[in-house]
């Protein structure tokens, strides 16, 4: 924790350096547990969500909620490709919910998902066409609203959701692009859900990550 802030004041006045420190200190004294419940409620619908989607069970690997910088995720990114699903969603609160997976994990998702629905689209199972894309979209849409609407509902309010986007790129680039889009610099501090979901019909599984500008973690700290 104490590195997240030192690297996130770096440049800032002694005023800022102090109230935005005492500001972490105080959500992570009185709000974080609070948090942390969304958190693994929101997992829990999701991992329901995915099991009732492709009919396999569904083991929920980490649920993390932290206070960090985009500079800090991005010191561990790396170049590989991966596909990214993602959902914008605004309101009293505003931020971007991601489903990140490799190929194989998308491949074998949307393929469960077609089985189960008992779609056989006739198409090579290495071929991510739309009508798997379409599924993958599907799964985005209702997992990130496992995660809006708790997040909704803790702050007995109503939150909007843009239709899911799918994109395929290196992991780096595109989580410039995500923070870019949703106006986060590298030093602010943002709110992060991280889950990790595994289920026999996607092999390794995927990551849940929602993120959550500065304005909007104020929102929310005062609704604590």
């Amino acid at each position: 924790m104490e590195s997240i802030i030192n690297e996130e004041i770096m440049g800032s006045s002694n005023s800022d350096r102090n109230s935005r420190f005492n500001f972490v200190k105080n959500f992570y004294l009185s709000g974080l547990s609070k948090i942390e419940e969304v958190g693994k409620c929101a997992a829990k619908k999701a991992a329901d969500f995915i099991s009732n989607l492709t009919g396999n069970p569904v083991e929920i690997g980490v649920v993390n909620v932290m206070l960090i910088t985009p500079f800090e995720i991005k010191k561990e990114l790396k170049d590989e490709e991966k596909i990214f699903t993602g959902i914008k969603f605004s309101g009293e609160i505003k931020g971007v919910g991601v489903l990140i997976f490799s190929e194989e994990s998308a491949l074998k998702l949307s393929k469960s998902m077609l089985v189960e629905m008992g779609m056989d689209d006739g198409s090579e199972d290495n071929i991510l066409d739309d009508m798997k894309i379409s599924a993958i979209n599907e799964a985005c849409n209702l997992i990130i609203s496992a995660y809006v609407d708790t997040l909704a509902n803790f702050m007995n309010t109503s939150l909007n959701m843009s239709p899911p986007s799918f994109i395929k790129g290196p992991e780096r680039e595109i989580m410039e692009k995500i923070f870019k889009d949703n106006n986060t610099g590298d030093n602010d501090i943002i709110l992060t859900f991280k889950s990790e979901l595994f289920s026999q019909g996607i092999g390794s599984g995927f990551e849940v990550l929602i993120i959550m500008p500065p304005d909007s973690l104020n929102t929310l700290f005062q609704k604590i």
